[in-house]
């Protein structure tokens, strides 16, 4: 039997590129369950990471924090799995793989596989306007790459 690994909260923020206050107002609202143990000596499971690397891509999708945390308590493991590795069309979001928590990554990827080969990498947290500019540009490589044309050119309003 596999023993998991077990991870401090400088370990979660350091994966995930979170702040400690955010990982415990995720714990707060029920998005997390909570450390095996309190204060300093607080450990965390594979489960906490998971759910912490899901929640900013739910987000995108525009669930608010109480349809995660709804969501969260009727899935599986097995499930919550399957929704970090899916693909959404027309293009592959996948999760970059954990390094090590003694690595130290300062902040976890979204890796979106393009046609052509190319792959657009974006922080997994990000504020809504730059998720918006995301959604726009991912609309508009599709466009470009299922040969439906260029996106139409922004106006410039001048006064």
């Amino acid at each position: 039997m596999k023993e998991e690994q077990d991870y401090s909260i400088q370990d979660l923020c350091d994966l995930t590129g979170l702040p400690r206050r955010t990982i415990h107002f995720y714990t707060q609202q029920g998005l997390l369950p909570p450390p095996s143990s309190a204060g300093l000596g607080a450990r965390y499971t594979g489960q906490h990471l998971k759910r912490l690397r899901l929640i900013p891509l739910l987000r995108q999708k525009g669930l608010r924090l109480d349809q995660i945390r709804e969501r969260f308590q009727t899935a599986s493991d097995e499930e919550l799995e399957t929704l970090i590795h899916r693909r959404p069309e027309p293009f592959q979001a996948v999760i970059a793989p954990a390094a090590h928590p003694h690595e130290r990554r300062r902040q976890a990827y979204v890796h979106y596989d393009l046609p052509a080969g190319m792959t657009l990498v974006v922080p997994s947290v990000m504020n809504a306007a730059d998720r918006q500019k995301l959604e726009r540009l991912l609309d508009a490589a599709a466009r470009i790459f299922t040969g439906d044309g260029l996106p139409s050119q922004p106006r410039l309003d001048t006064e």
